[in-house]
């Protein structure tokens, strides 16, 4: 997991966000692909499925309903502590 990076948890709290990945992709301006690739990877590090892909929209989890919450606590703190340090 020391691949882990911000982006891949914004991408994930998008796709999760929006319902799939081509909107989270319209609404991050990205490429879809891009934003799959991103999912895979961070599934991959983790270990775990974050995504359901059965049905035509992706949900998440049970993995990623639990993770969730903690990505976005995550992605919050490191957002702050940037913008604590850029107003230093």
């Amino acid at each position: 997991m020391d691949g882990l990076t911000l982006a891949q948890l914004k991408v994930f709290l998008a796709v999760a966000e929006h319902g799939g990945f081509s909107a989270a992709a319209r609404s991050l301006k990205r490429a879809q692909p891009a934003v799959s690739y991103q999912i895979q990877r961070l599934e991959d590090q983790v270990g775990v499925q974050l995504f359901d892909r059965s049905a035509y929209r992706a949900s998440l989890t049970e993995a990623g309903r639990a993770l969730a919450p903690r990505a976005q606590r995550i992605v919050e703190e490191l957002d702050g502590f940037r913008a604590r340090a850029e107003g230093m």
